[in-house]
């Protein structure tokens, strides 16, 4: 469980954090939250957080949350698939869409977030195999 909360549940609350706290708030997602009657606690936090923004790289604010997205869905996976190359698709399926921006996906490429999807991929490929040593033992 401690595995489950460490490497899938907090790299989705960290990116979705930065998405709350520093995002625009033209997203749709804010909208959501004023219709779940939630955007008092939106605001607050942003109130209380927006300001540090500029101290914030923006390959951080615009790569990471999507790299993070990676990582948590390949882990989540991981604990049902031992397959690698299905764990693959994810990424996979992640710099394509993000490549396809270049063309004919609705979206604005960014190398960063190929970056950054490629690095956690890797790190949650690292650990993937290093659990499946400590099962060995």
């Amino acid at each position: 469980m401690k595995k489950v909360i460490l490497h899938v549940i907090l790299p989705i609350f960290i990116g979705s954090m930065i998405y709350i706290l520093f995002r625009e708030k033209t997203l749709l997602m804010f909208d959501w939250f004023s219709y779940l009657k939630l955007d008092f606690i939106i605001d607050f936090l942003r109130n209380n957080f927006y300001g540090y923004r500029m101290y914030i790289s923006k390959s951080i604010l615009f790569s990471l949350p999507d790299a993070l997205w990676v990582y948590s869905f390949t882990m989540f996976l991981s604990i049902y698939f031992k397959n690698r190359i299905l764990l693959s698709v994810i990424f996979i399926g992640s710099i394509i869409t993000e490549i396809s921006q270049l063309w004919f996906v609705v979206g604005t490429f960014d190398i960063y977030d190929v970056i950054y999807m490629f690095a956690l991929y890797l790190i949650a490929m690292y650990f993937i195999k290093k659990f499946e040593e400590e099962k060995k033992l």
